[in-house]
């Protein structure tokens, strides 16, 4: 897996990259596979430190971008250093290097493949699934949702393959280079939270390149609890990506303005702003 290039995008969580690095690392991974890039957190002289001492590769960006700009130096980085396959990994990811093995075979093996997933289940509890593949309903403003989610894998009965998917989660993706050749680079405007989304959509509707979830191979998230700064990006992203793909703008409104308030009913007042803030710049701001 020469040409493979692994990466993750730290943000304030040296604890979880360096694990994450650490065990790759120890399970075999090759140092040059591997692009740790910074979003200009307060972990930065850590992280680079820790990437000199590992000989992985280290971008320190000189600004928080976001998911879709943090990754994107890295991969522009890895195309020059002569890679052509990509994973995307979440510091709080959990995978094994003989999942990403199974990942890059499957692109190897399948041609008309360009993006692939693995399950996802969750660290404090491996048996229950969080995602075998990411949906969008654009009748309900693109609200998004998860194949099998919080289902015990044991009820479950899946192909190895699962194509009935909208987009492969941001968390854990692997793809080839002729899919960015064809189609770009994520939408860095985004800055978190739908990124991938989009670019699958993008993907699914202008090229003919199959995404799918292979459900034999599993990595493992944890859940954290969301708070405004999840809502305001949620809410306008979700309006920004009704106003390109013609998604239900009434539906996301109507529930995104219940919810803020609610929350003013609730004295939520930063939660409150968030909605407020992200239906305005979602309907009004430039994308």
């Amino acid at each position: 897996m020469k040409d493979l290039a692994i990466i993750i995008l730290n943000y304030n969580s040296f604890d979880d990259t360096s694990r994450e690095v650490s065990k790759l690392l120890d399970e075999g991974c090759i140092e040059t596979s591997i692009y740790i890039v910074d979003n200009h957190s307060d972990d930065k002289d850590r992280i680079a430190e820790f990437a000199r001492q590992k000989k992985i590769n280290c971008i320190i960006s000189n600004q928080n971008g976001g998911y879709a700009y943090g990754n994107n130096l890295a991969i522009k980085q890895a195309i020059s250093d002569g890679k052509k396959y990509f994973l995307l990994l979440n510091p709080d990811i959990d995978i094994n290097i003989s999942s990403i093995e199974g990942l890059y075979n499957d692109l190897q093996n399948q041609s008309e493949l360009g993006v692939i997933g693995p399950r996802i289940c969750y660290r404090n509890n491996s048996n229950k699934i969080y995602s075998d593949g990411g949906l969008l309903f654009p009748e309900k403003g693109f609200m998004g949702g998860h194949v099998n989610f919080n289902i015990d894998a044991s009820d479950v009965q899946m192909p190895s393959y699962n194509y009935e998917i909208d987009y492969v989660d941001g968390s854990a993706i692997m793809f080839r280079k002729e899919v960015l050749d064809d189609i770009g680079f994520m939408n860095e405007s985004f800055f978190m939270y739908y990124e991938e989304s989009e670019w699958c959509l993008r993907i699914k509707r202008k090229t003919n390149w199959k995404l799918a979830v292979n459900t034999n191979i599993l990595a493992f998230n944890t859940y954290s609890d969301k708070g405004s700064f999840y809502e305001y990006y949620m809410t306008r992203n979700r309006f920004w990506l009704c106003r390109m793909y013609n998604g239900n703008v009434k539906f996301v409104r109507k529930e995104r303005w219940k919810l803020a308030k609610n929350a003013l009913k609730n004295n939520q007042l930063s939660l409150a702003k968030a909605y407020i803030k992200g239906i305005y710049k979602g309907l009004y701001s430039t994308l």
